[in-house]
């Protein structure tokens, strides 16, 4: 019973983690992004107080009996603290918290090839001490991250999953806490799980973690890398318990799953993610994706009766309740909102494009531009690589001749977008739009995209920029 328990353990533990490094892999610059925002949290919460507001308030408000028993919503702002007020202490983990920030893509990098890597040992049951120590030190890290951002509200999506699931923190920290269940009992008896042999059990555990990366992706991941990614590791696994018996047996494994999540990683870093789940995703309408509904709420007006301070709530459908006497003997205190239908947020927001001169706005052209639409995108023209510039030149040049609409953006301010269009001989205009909203849409610095009747049809790295001949084959048809 305890070794079927703890295979169980191995299959779930060792599949989920092996998935989710493998999304976040997948996208290493996202998980990277994700972690930068952490750490601007917690530098900001270590390096700053936070300081109420104070609120206008009425006098007829302030001097009214019942202002005592009124509750006013607190506002608060953070305000920065002088270095030489911060502890020694504060000083050292702000210092670490900004190392951290500066190298959040090698973190991220690592972190990626040390999850995926975690999950292949879990699975293979091979290292058992060193890889349930590392599961159980960065589980109870994590839930105690997803409790501090959950209690005090301070990012909204963990990023566990990537754009694939997005997790609140609470959901998060509830995951991590029913992933502490499982992690615990591998964690006590790791000592006793050898998987080096071919058994049964280490069948059962092969096939089992097969299933369940199946069924996840059929449920919600849509992505069946995952799934051919373990069955080969699973698949090797099985052949080399049968026919190796070598001592170093374990250590070569370890050896080839670290390379393989290497190598997936760093491939992530140099090329476009082998699956998008963002909203400019190759495939994606983008004026789907812009489409937003309004809030259905009921509002109430609530007033205090001057004399017993007692609540009088009345609809806004109609006012015929409010008039000279009605103001006379009640005081206002606040309005009440109960909302009967949530609005839906559109899934690509603050795309802009606005001329830095004139203020124009160009999204909308690209959006409803019919045919073919060209858009390089360089979050920062400072900071853009220029392999491959000669291609976007060219590009640029047959567009110009065969009138397709091309168009670029960054983040950049105006002067350094002239310095850089001149410099590298930019025939198309760049204009400049939110680098969170850039990045969203491109994790390379320069990247390019090609919509179609507002259609996002492919998109590339600065490492892939496509020639004229290959567009012409391919896509200009």
């Amino acid at each position: 019973m305890k070794l079927t328990f703890t295979s169980i353990c191995r299959i779930i533990v060792g599949t989920i983690f092996v998935l989710s490094g493998l999304i976040k892999a997948n996208d290493p610059y996202g998980t990277g992004y994700k972690l930068e925002e952490y750490f601007e949290v917690f530098s900001q919460d270590i390096g700053a107080t936070k300081v109420e507001i104070p609120q206008e308030i009425p006098d007829d408000v302030k001097n009214s009996p019942c202002f005592s028993k009124l509750k006013f919503e607190k506002q608060y702002e953070y305000k920065e603290i002088p270095a030489s007020e911060l502890s020694g202490f504060k000083k050292f983990l702000l210092k670490t918290f900004k190392y951290f920030h500066d190298h959040a893509q090698q973190l991220s990098i690592f972190l990626c090839v040390f999850e995926v890597a975690l999950g292949l040992l879990v699975l293979f049951g091979i290292n058992m001490r060193f890889a349930t120590w590392s599961l159980l030190g960065m589980t109870i890290f994590f839930a105690f991250l997803t409790f501090y951002t959950a209690q005090f509200n301070k990012v909204t999506d963990c990023g566990c999953f990537g754009d694939a699931l997005h997790l609140e923190p609470w959901q998060s920290f509830w995951k991590d806490i029913i992933l502490m269940t499982f992690i615990i009992p591998l964690w006590i008896w790791n000592r006793q799980i050898k998987g080096g042999k071919l058994n049964k059990q280490e069948i059962f555990v092969a096939i089992g973690s097969l299933i369940l990366m199946t069924t996840l992706v059929l449920i919600q991941f849509n992505w069946w890398f995952p799934v051919l990614f373990i069955g080969a590791f699973m698949l090797s696994k099985l052949v080399s318990g049968k026919f190796s018996d070598s001592k170093f047996q374990p250590y070569v494994t370890t050896l080839a799953i670290i390379l393989s999540c290497t190598f997936f990683t760093l491939y992530g870093t140099k090329h476009m993610p082998i699956k998008d789940y963002r909203p400019w995703a190759p495939g994606n309408n983008i004026r789907e994706q812009l489409i937003s509904v309004a809030e259905v709420a009921e509002v109430e007006m609530v007033y205090l009766n001057k004399t017993s301070c007692e609540e009088v709530h009345h609809s806004t459908k109609e006012w015929s309740w409010l008039d000279s006497t009605f103001e006379a003997n009640h005081l206002f205190y606040k309005q009440d909102k109960k909302i009967i239908k949530p609005a839906i947020e559109p899934k690509i927001k603050d795309f802009r494009l606005e001329d830095p001169e004139t203020g124009q706005l160009m999204a909308d052209s690209l959006i409803k531009n019919p045919g073919f639409t060209f858009l390089w995108l360089g979050y920062n023209v400072e900071k853009t690589n220029l392999k491959n510039m000669d291609r976007i030149s060219a590009l640029a040049d047959y567009c110009i001749k065969n009138k397709i609409f091309m168009l670029g953006g960054t983040s950049s301010t105006s002067d350094k977008i002239d310095k850089f269009r001149h410099d590298n001989n930019i025939m198309f205009s760049i204009y400049q739009n939110d680098e969170k909203a850039l990045k969203t849409i491109l994790r390379s610095n320069p990247g390019l995209v090609l919509i179609k009747d507002g259609v996002v049809i492919d998109k590339w790295h600065y490492n892939d920029f496509p020639t004229i001949e290959k567009l012409q084959k391919n896509y200009l048809k």
